[in-house]
């Protein structure tokens, strides 16, 4: 019985879920910080924050194997957890930063 909870389709779906999460969190978490006493372009603040975050999108990446050469390489669910914390159009605003 157990073997066949742990096949379930929902079974690997949490865990990745948990990635997706905790990736976003963390980009949340650096850009209210950077809100703080610093002042600076937007652009600078979002790199800072996807640079401290680079272990929670590793672990993302790691796990979603997908790729499209056009997406410079990140993983669709990557791209769906930037864009969600930083709006549509994430793509093109984030174009000069490198990854």
């Amino acid at each position: 019985m157990a073997a066949l909870l742990a096949t379930a389709p929902g079974a690997q779906a949490a865990p990745f879920d948990n990635l997706k999460d905790d990736f976003a969190a963390c980009l949340r978490f650096e850009l209210d910080g950077a809100r703080g006493p610093r002042h600076g372009a937007a652009t600078a603040k979002t790199e800072r924050a996807l640079q401290r975050c680079a272990g929670e999108m590793d672990r993302l990446e790691r796990a979603d194997p997908r790729r499209l050469r056009s997406d410079r390489g990140l993983s669709p669910s990557t791209w769906a957890v930037i864009e969600s914390v930083f709006g549509p159009g994430s793509r093109g605003r984030l174009s000069g930063l490198r990854f």
